[in-house]
């Protein structure tokens, strides 16, 4: 008790300095806390209502949709938004984290932490943190210098969610985190595509062929290491699958996405409806952060806040009224930073879509390919240790089939700007300008008086890279700070 308390008052003095030096003090303060009591994260997180967010991709978009939700159903919400998913932001936020509460209007039905955690040192974390829900996105192949195959990740989180008695909330159509509902099935809820939406999509909206192929990212049972059917998929490894050995199949959901290509998905307030299959129960909906993946987010999102709320109240068979609450609280959700986000300049829009790993680049470029506003667009490339050193997965995304789509200004900078502008150029389009980011706002500059009014200008960069643009963005359009 003695040692928590000398940590915790340590963290606070370390987060107070720091952000009188204008820092964000995410991480030094868990850090500091940690080496002076390694416990801090169970103590502190005793007793409390957290749901944890875990996965490769989308993990701080749906944590930031989660937080909006349950702020707007009348809890107050303690996040990590940041993106500190480490033991040392983890501990950072249930410290000091009371100092940036986020309220609703009108009393409070009492406090959430709403926790990103990083899918490799999640089973490190899990046990100390105990959350009443635990959420997995999706795994794909990523940073394989720092986490491996994707087996060993799964591995992790197999073992994180052991540690626990955590409800499972895991994506149905991502073959590897279905497979962490097995052995744990009375505690596992399911969400994804709806399966007879994505059957009626592949047939009568087929995809772009693609010229390279199709992600290899977990696509054989991990039984029997025989490649799976589809029946349908959404993108990537995501689909319906069935494994032609064994039998193993995607598992039914409770919660699903029933959804129509005609309209696009890159537009706002895209059109589609969620389904509880537990209650019986569907709801219309909008896309309200656009992209055809952040219909995945969402799906999560309103999955974990549902569940959360059942489990709070002691709804244990479902409940239709919980799970409306949850559809209408997502009708105010915005971006996280970085994620989709849209800075105003002027007359035109400037937006940032961070991309880390082959499926995220691909999905991006999608996005931007489709999206009736594009005016230019800007690829930022680092390989500091955050980013992983190893930049060759570049060569895995299907620039090929996109090209034609893609704007008629390209820009590439970052630390490995010139591995960019090799990929891009191999793909057959010319690049404007390169340059790395000691030029970067000089070229975005450019893009962006060379951008028509109403339009936008699309910045596609991996993880440190945006943190250097964002700074430059704070000190010369004065937007907030990643940690406000």
């Amino acid at each position: 008790m003695i040692r928590d308390n000398i940590a915790s008052a340590a963290a606070v003095i370390t987060r107070k300095t720091l952000r009188l030096m204008g820092k964000g003090a995410t991480t030094l303060p868990g850090k500091i806390a940690l080496k002076i009591s390694p416990s801090i994260i169970a103590s502190k997180a005793k007793g409390k209502n957290i749901i944890t967010i875990t996965g490769t991709n989308g993990k701080t978009t749906t944590s930031h949709m989660i937080s909006d939700m349950l702020v707007n159903e009348g809890y107050s919400v303690i996040n990590n938004i940041s993106g500190a998913n480490l033991a040392s932001g983890i501990a950072t936020t249930l410290i000091c984290g009371k100092d940036e509460i986020n309220r609703p209007e009108g009393e409070s039905k009492g406090i959430v932490y709403v926790l990103e955690t990083d899918e490799a040192a999640f089973a490190k974390t899990a046990k100390d943190i105990s959350p009443k829900v635990s959420v997995v996105t999706n795994l794909f192949r990523d940073q394989l210098d720092r986490y491996g195959e994707l087996t060993h990740t799964r591995d992790c989180i197999a073992d994180g969610l052991d540690k626990t008695d955590a409800i499972l909330v895991i994506n149905s159509d991502d073959s590897l985190v279905a497979s962490l509902g097995k052995g744990r099935e009375k505690r596992s809820v399911f969400f994804g595509m709806d399966k007879d939406s994505m059957l009626m999509n592949n047939t009568k909206y087929p995809p772009k062929k693609s010229i390279l192929p199709a992600s290899p990212d977990a696509v054989y049972c991990p039984e029997c290491h025989v490649r799976y059917d589809y029946k349908a998929r959404s993108f990537g490894h995501l689909g319906d699958f069935v494994c032609p050995s064994c039998g193993a199949v995607s598992p039914k959901c409770r919660f699903s996405v029933v959804y129509d290509l005609k309209d696009n998905p890159s537009k706002e307030d895209y059109p589609f409806s969620l389904k509880d299959s537990l209650t019986g129960t569907t709801e219309d909906m909008k896309l309200k952060i656009p992209g055809s993946h952040n219909l995945y987010n969402t799906c999560a999102a309103v999955s974990a806040v549902t569940v959360l709320t059942e489990r709070i109240e002691g709804k244990s068979e479902g409940s239709a009224e919980l799970f409306k609450a949850a559809v209408k609280a997502e009708e105010n959700v915005k971006a996280a930073f970085g994620r989709m986000e849209k800075i105003k300049v002027g007359d035109k829009n400037l937006c940032i879509l961070l991309v880390k790993n082959p499926v995220g680049l691909d999905r991006s470029l999608s996005f931007v390919c489709e999206s009736e506003d594009k005016a230019a667009l800007m690829l930022l490339l680092n390989s500091n240790i955050a980013d992983g050193k190893d930049v060759s997965w570049i060569w895995d995304v299907d620039f090929e089939s996109k090209a034609e789509d893609l704007p008629e200004d390209i820009y590439v900078s970052g630390q490995r700007y010139g591995d960019m502008l090799l990929r891009v150029e191999y793909a057959g389009r010319k690049v404007k300008d390169s340059g790395d980011m000691s030029r970067v706002m000089e070229m975005l500059r450019k893009a962006l008086d060379e951008c028509p009014a109403g339009k936008c200008v699309y910045v596609l960069p991996n993880y440190t890279s945006m943190l250097d643009l964002r700074g430059r963005l704070v000190r010369e359009l004065g937007i907030k700070d990643f940690w406000k």
